[in-house]
């Protein structure tokens, strides 16, 4: 058995997985009808969409198997995500890669695969729409063809999932999808007892930014500090604006809130020295931690943090 291979981006892959926020869901209608559509129309046992983690396979919908979750190591799709086309098995025996794979040699016995990757709106392959039986079989160029069609379609659910929590302008979470998913984290982190926490921002005199060179400045600047927070964020990290000029980002790892202010506060000096602009970027923030059962939610957070944000935010204003 031949051991998968990681795709080159895999970090920034498994970054957008856990900013859609679809892994260890289930039961998800738009989905599940699409593997129930695809396995009477291909006349499959087995039709999955499958989600690809960093260690494990989550079944997003599910056709044909008990269980939700695999092993990364034995997974067909975590084949197939390594490749443009379509991966076609028409009899999995007769591959080195997987004929001594559990899957082939016990329960479901597989000899028939087909999967095909399903991207997620930035492009991140995220899994696979995939059918499998326990007979061999031949797969048609339109059999793939129909195929890509229904891949097409979990995109499209990909799509307006994303669009419902993204903020159109700076393209992070907007603030629905910010405490939709940083709620789900706020609650794994306190369940597993794991410190984190969370960076509120507001930025400085930006109101005069608008009304001096206009709205269309205005929209530049915002885009600016959302990018720098984007590329700092940790794949765990959950970032958003949560309103006009006002930010957040829960650190999943609490030992790393001190460094990813250090970092953006240099990115933002370098930036503000090299742009060109007749005003500076500049923001004040607050800074929370938590422990296991020092907040009941993250909202309560959110809101103790914007009150740490707006005293410092005072200070200043007061010094200058």
């Amino acid at each position: 058995m031949k051991l998968p291979g990681l795709p080159e981006n895999e970090e920034d892959r498994l970054k957008s997985i856990y900013m859609i926020d679809l892994l260890d869901t289930r039961d998800d209608e738009r989905f599940e009808r699409l593997t129930r559509i695809s396995q009477k129309l291909f006349q499959v046992p087995i039709a999955v969409i499958n989600l690809i983690d960093r260690e494990r396979q989550w079944a997003l919908a599910c056709q044909g198997l008990s269980g939700r979750e695999l092993k990364r190591d034995i997974s067909f799709c975590a084949h197939a995500i390594l490749q443009d086309e379509p991966l076609i098995l028409n009899d999995a025996r007769q591959d080195e890669r997987f004929s001594d794979n559990p899957l082939v040699t016990q329960e479901p016995f597989i000899r028939f695969y087909a999967g095909y990757p399903v991207r997620l709106p930035d492009g991140a392959v995220a899994g696979t729409l995939c059918l499998a039986g326990n007979e061999p079989r031949n797969f048609s160029d339109d059999d793939i063809a129909v195929m890509k069609d229904i891949a097409s379609i979990v995109e499209d659910e990909f799509e307006v999932i994303n669009m419902a929590m993204t903020d159109s302008l700076t393209e992070l979470r907007n603030r629905r999808g910010f405490y939709n998913i940083g709620e789900k984290r706020f609650r794994e982190l306190q369940q597993n007892r794991t410190p984190f926490s969370i960076l509120y921002f507001d930025l400085d005199k930006f109101k005069p930014i608008n009304d001096i060179w206009g709205h269309a400045e205005g929209d530049e600047v915002l885009k600016v500090f959302a990018d720098r927070l984007r590329q700092l964020q940790g794949p765990e990290d959950v970032a958003g604006r949560i309103g006009g000029d006002e930010f957040a980002i829960l650190i999943a790892d609490g030992n790393q809130a001190g460094v990813f202010q250090d970092k953006l506060r240099d990115s933002m000096n370098a930036y503000n020295e090299h742009s060109g602009k007749p005003y500076n970027i500049n923001y004040s923030y607050g800074i929370l931690s938590s422990s296991a059962g020092t907040y009941g939610s993250l909202m309560e957070m959110i809101k103790e943090s914007d009150t740490v944000m707006y005293s410092e935010k005072r200070r200043k204003n007061s010094v200058s």
